[in-house]
């Protein structure tokens, strides 16, 4: 079968770098192609096959596909089965220069050398952000060829972005879900104001655990840790309230006023007097 190469200086505003358009129908893709630029594009609604370099992805609403320059792929129905999917294409430096802004070189080498092309689910929610932000790169470029350029950097920003969640540099310790999602519950203030007790009954794990866990991965303790999420709290009352110094620090989970006023000046340099 033979392959179309489509180019980037034919099918892409140079002054943009980047275009975006809504297929409605598998019948009015391209067939079998390939290209000399990136391409990101979501399905919308439906589902389809993807052929992509002789082998074969099937893909379903919300799927997130990263097509790379060279890649030779087309899409073919699956089950009977139509599809609808939004396409973006971006000039290489564009994909380049936001590969470097996550300053990683095996996530962009993951992406970039694997035989299919990379493929991500998207919440719905992530999917019409997307949706709206290709909308717009398609209206300014009409009318405002910076604003429609800064837009596709963003859009490609935040594609690559649901990508790295799961392609991650080897190096880069990861944390368990249970500890991402302790931090989360743990900036709650009826969580931190709780102390050590709350932690240990929010997490169901010793002290002794939890302990060689923020260690690990935050390089501090979990006492350090709730002071400094509890200083903070303080910090925002003592400049938003009228509530006296004494009742901040009770608010903020301290049961000793001279304590507080230690670690409050040892953090922010000054006194909580001085802040207010």
């Amino acid at each position: 079968m033979q392959v179309s190469m489509l180019k980037a200086a034919t099918l892409i505003d140079p002054e943009v770098q980047s275009n975006f358009h809504i297929e409605y129908s598998i019948k009015h893709a391209y067939p079998l192609h390939s290209h000399d630029y990136y391409e990101i594009f979501i399905i919308m609604a439906g589902k389809c096959a993807h052929l992509i370099n002789g082998e074969t992805q099937y893909l379903e609403e919300g799927t997130m596909v990263f097509i790379r320059p060279d890649d030779t792929h087309c899409y073919d129905f699956y089950e009977d089965a139509d599809c609808q999917f939004m396409n973006v294409n971006f000039y290489r430096e564009v994909v380049e220069n936001a590969f470097e802004y996550f300053g990683s070189p095996l996530f962009a080498q993951q992406l970039k050398t694997s035989r299919l092309s990379p493929v991500i689910p998207l919440l719905p929610s992530d999917t019409d952000v997307l949706l709206r932000k290709g909308k717009q790169i398609q209206l300014y470029t009409s009318i405002d060829k910076q604003k429609a350029r800064i837009l596709a950097r963003s859009f490609v920003t935040d594609a690559l972005t649901h990508y790295f969640g799961d392609y991650r540099d080897e190096s880069t310790i990861m944390m368990p879900q249970w500890f991402d999602l302790l931090l989360s519950e743990l900036q709650k203030k009826e969580n931190f104001t709780g102390g050590l007790n709350r932690l240990r009954m929010l997490s169901d794990r010793s002290i002794g655990h939890l302990n060689r866990v923020f260690k690990q991965y935050l390089h501090t303790t979990p006492t350090a840790y709730i002071n400094h999420l509890r200083l903070g709290y303080a910090k925002n009352l003592l400049l938003t309230t009228r509530m006296s110094i004494l009742e901040v620090a009770y608010e903020a989970g301290f049961d000793n006023l001279s304590h507080f006023y230690h670690l409050f000046k040892r953090s922010y340099g000054i006194s909580p007097g001085r802040v207010r």
